[in-house]
């Protein structure tokens, strides 16, 4: 850089970020101007102009003005960094990726480029990109809020909020005073269907910051749960079973009595063994060890990872997969003689595409065995607060029957219990004739 020893540059300079702080842009940007034009070979000058025009969403002249700074003084990382800013905002992702990535092989542990880095690769539609940019950013500097928070926004928005939840505990613990990763972690839980902790979290935001820079109060009085009337979707399923992989057989058999697998099992009665059995939503594998003394083959499918990690574990499966239920079933046609819905439809509405997918799997006098959640006067299916649906007896049979399948036992029983209180179930037996 060639540094122009004169006052004059320097007041410009000083009296353009004083109107900038007074908010006074158009003040800000008249003494950047003139300090540009009377010192051109001052990277300072330019720089200051091209981080006002940022501010101004004036994309395209913050790169000119950026890039002319860059050549006086090469490699200053604030400058790049906001020079990669302005590229993007220009329409420029690929260039700015590129200028990131130049810089990280002079300076891998820069953490400004990878955070711009990770903006332009969103700009560019590549979300692994960015989340391994923004991970390598977390993993240089755990104190960096900034990385934390845009990693666990990103995180949640691609449907893995469990990951963003795991991410936002440890860096609160480096910056717990910083109001976007407090929001960041609130939209982690809503995500997850933790209404009361998602709340908890929107307001110690707003605590922290009463202005509410970072948009909690949006976050607050939005509605907590969006999928009230419609099936919870399966990234919500995912990570909400993944998270309780581990202590889930301790939890749901140990604390409320969940006897889903011994009510299909009692329903079944009496029966030869050497059958080829499906468990869908299989979990930790409650309902596959009830039933793999009749296996011949025993396969098991879910959409959680960890929880099917945990199945692993029994020993007991010939075969596990994570996929969706329907994928497991369109897969092989004709297939299985038994097929356990423990507890899993409670997580679909209409129960006819996963009907017609049953009657495909299934070989003639196959069955289905099923729990499901009801009351006694419904008759259709409905969403619950709880983000489960219950069905109605009258519903599965028309769903069953438009399958080509037989509803041929119906008994009512207390699944489990929920805050103290029995929650209600159907034990059903859907069978294909042959």
């Amino acid at each position: 850089m060639i540094h122009i020893p004169h006052t004059e540059a320097e007041a410009a300079l000083a009296a353009g970020h004083d109107y900038r702080a007074q908010g006074d842009l158009a003040g800000a940007e008249r003494a950047f101007l003139l300090a540009t034009t009377r010192f051109p070979n001052n990277a300072e000058t330019h720089g200051a102009l091209g981080d006002l025009r940022i501010a101004q969403g004036r994309f395209t002249g913050a790169v000119t003005a950026l890039t002319r700074a860059n050549a006086l003084d090469p490699g200053r990382p604030h400058r790049l960094a906001a020079l990669a800013e302005a590229l993007s905002g220009a329409g420029e992702p690929a260039e700015a990726a590129a200028m990131c990535r130049n810089w990280l092989l002079i300076r891998p542990d820069s953490v400004p480029a990878l955070l711009a880095l990770a903006e332009a690769l969103q700009l560019l539609e590549d979300a692994a990109g960015a989340v391994a940019a923004l991970r390598e950013a977390v993993m240089l500097a755990p104190e960096n809020a900034e990385s934390a928070t845009r990693l666990c926004h990103l995180l949640t928005t691609l449907g893995q909020p469990l990951e963003a939840l795991e991410l936002a505990q440890p860096a609160l613990r480096h910056s717990p005073d910083h109001p976007p990763l407090h929001l960041a972690l609130g939209l982690a839980w809503r995500a997850l269907g933790e209404r009361e902790k998602a709340l908890q979290a929107f307001r110690h935001c707003l605590a922290l910051d009463p202005t509410d820079a970072a948009g909690a109060s949006g976050a607050l009085f939005a509605p907590i749960n969006p999928h009230e009337t419609a099936a919870p979707d399966p990234g919500y399923v995912r990570a909400l079973f993944d998270r309780y992989a581990v202590k889930f057989d301790t939890d749901l058999v140990g604390k409320l009595g969940y006897c889903g697998p011994q009510l299909l099992r009692a329903a079944l009665g009496p029966t030869p063994g050497d059958r080829d059995i499906l468990d869908l939503g299989c979990g930790t594998g409650l309902a596959g060890a009830e039933f793999a003394p009749l296996a011949r083959h025993l396969a098991g499918c879910d959409l959680a990872p960890r929880m099917v990690d945990q199945a692993r574990l029994r020993g007991i499966y010939h075969q596990l997969s994570v996929e969706d239920l329907t994928v497991c079933l369109n897969r092989a046609p004709l297939r299985w003689d038994l097929i356990l819905a423990a507890d899993v439809l409670n997580y679909l509405g209409d129960l006819e595409p996963m009907m017609r997918a049953v009657a495909a799997a299934l070989r003639h006098n196959g069955r289905l065995l099923a729990t499901v959640e009801s009351a006694p006067d419904l008759e259709g299916f409905e969403f619950m607060a709880s983000r489960r649906v219950r069905h109605g007896a009258a519903h599965i049979d028309l769903c069953a029957k438009a399958a080509g399948l037989t509803l041929t036992h119906q008994s009512t029983a207390t699944l489990r219990t929920e805050k103290r209180q029995p929650v209600a179930c159907l034990v059903l037996v859907i069978e294909k004739k042959g």
